[in-house]
């Protein structure tokens, strides 16, 4: 585990900042408020050079004025029973710098995760008792030159397309000047969102059921777990997906992908009963889905979740990759008629106890996390400190055009079978 000293935490204030009146409430939408109890989007960039400080902070401010809730602060309002983004001229960040002797290299390179480690180059953001901060900033200097980027976003206010959309900008921002983002558009206001008639009294309902004792939150959800990020080459997908194909259907990346670890997971962790129904969960975006579709600057939550379900001793079988694409393409096919039908039931579906039949799978391949740029070239490594669940996978865009990186979680003890099974499916 690296040593990390904070040497200062200071403030970068949203200046001039766009919200003119003393406080502007922007009530959190049923998209958001289902992610009210999750601890924050935590992730991390390790950079071998780093991008100046000054710049760092002053393309922040900058981009600020665009993204200006992430500079307020999640209030809870007693009086209707909602949560709302609290928004007033006198907003900030706080930004967090640090030094570390630790070994750069390893970190940015082991397939194994330094779990504490990472940990420590990434903010906290304590979001335990409203109002509570939105978004916090950690920038960690090695020796050497190197320099680590952690942020902290609630997930009430940013879903992970959101989330990039952000430190995109930010980074524009930094390496090309204020001007680069001007033509940056976002929209904020949540009532935009009228797309299901009871959308306020779901609000309230997911508030109850999600945060009961506001304005206290429960967001403890970590577990000691082995993390491991693997690489998926170019021909390792293709092969993945002509092994995938069904008769005239081909399956998507994504479907093929999640089929095969859905597959290994399953068989790693070896159900005691074969019969058991397993599940595996996905997020579902659905600006474009709903009717009419968003605006493509609206900037809030706006995933659902999908679940596909197959017994044990399917998955386990000799047809077990393709019974699970099929499930998978099926529950896209259905929450595609209607993202909106079982949107309450689906918020449950994501919650529910870590279990040896439940896998999730976040993140997207269309986040190309490895394009930040901030001036000084792009990062050598990108994760997600945020995995809370025995059996969670993150996806995104790999390092190389065409790859993908995908992170895992598990319970110590399933990660080297996990990896034999796994990488022997994958080159099957």
């Amino acid at each position: 585990m690296v040593s990390v000293q904070i040497h200062q935490v200071s403030h970068v204030a949203v200046f001039p900042s766009p919200v003119t009146e003393t406080e502007l409430l922007l009530p959190l939408s049923f998209f958001d408020v289902s992610w009210i109890s999750i601890p924050p989007i935590r992730r991390l960039l390790l950079f071998p050079a780093a991008p100046d400080l000054h710049y760092l902070k002053s393309s922040l401010s900058a981009v600020l004025r665009i993204f200006y809730p992430l500079a307020g602060k999640l209030t809870y309002l007693p009086a209707t029973g909602d949560v709302a983004l609290s928004c007033s001229p006198g907003d900030h960040v706080t930004f967090i710098e640090a030094d570390s002797d630790g070994d750069f290299t390893r970190l940015a390179s082991d397939e194994i995760h330094d779990v504490d480690s990472f940990l420590r180059l990434v903010p906290e953001l304590d979001v335990k008792v409203l109002p509570a901060a939105v978004m916090e900033v950690q920038v960690t200097r090695f020796d050497g030159g190197s320099v680590a980027v952690g942020l902290a976003i609630h997930h009430a206010v940013v879903d992970g397309r959101g989330f990039w959309l952000f430190v995109q900008a930010w980074a524009m921002a930094c390496r090309a000047g204020e001007e680069a983002i001007s033509g940056v558009s976002l929209v904020h206001d949540r009532t935009v969102i009228r797309h299901h008639p009871h959308g306020n009294e779901i609000a309230r309902s997911l508030l109850k059921k999600m945060a009961p004792e506001l304005p206290i939150i429960n967001t403890q959800r970590r577990f000691e777990a082995t993390r491991r990020t693997f690489t998926i080459s170019r021909d390792m997908i293709r092969t993945m997906k002509q092994r995938a194909k069904d008769g005239h259907i081909q399956y998507s990346t994504f479907t093929a992908l999640s089929a095969l670890t859905w597959v290994s997971l399953i068989k790693t962790k070896a159900m005691e009963d074969p019969n058991e129904e397993t599940i595996l969960g996905f997020p579902m975006d659905c600006r474009t889905r709903l009717n009419p579709p968003l605006n493509d600057g609206y900037y809030g939550n706006c995933i659902r979740g999908c679940f596909a379900k197959a017994k044990a001793v399917k998955l386990g079988g000799s047809a077990g990759f393709s019974i699970a694409c099929r499930r998978i393409k099926e529950e896209i096919d259905e929450s595609n008629k209607d993202v909106l039908r079982g949107y309450e039931d689906s918020v449950g579906g994501f919650f529910r106890d870590a279990n040896s039949a439940f896998i999730l799978l976040n993140g997207s391949l269309s986040f190309r996390a490895y394009e930040t740029d901030f001036g000084m070239g792009r990062p050598s490594r990108v994760e997600q400190v945020s995995m809370n669940l025995d059996g969670q996978v993150t996806l995104i865009g790999g390092r190389e055009e065409g790859e993908i990186q995908m992170s895992v979680s598990l319970n110590p003890p399933h990660m080297e079978e996990f990896t034999k099974e796994f990488l022997r499916e994958l080159n099957a």
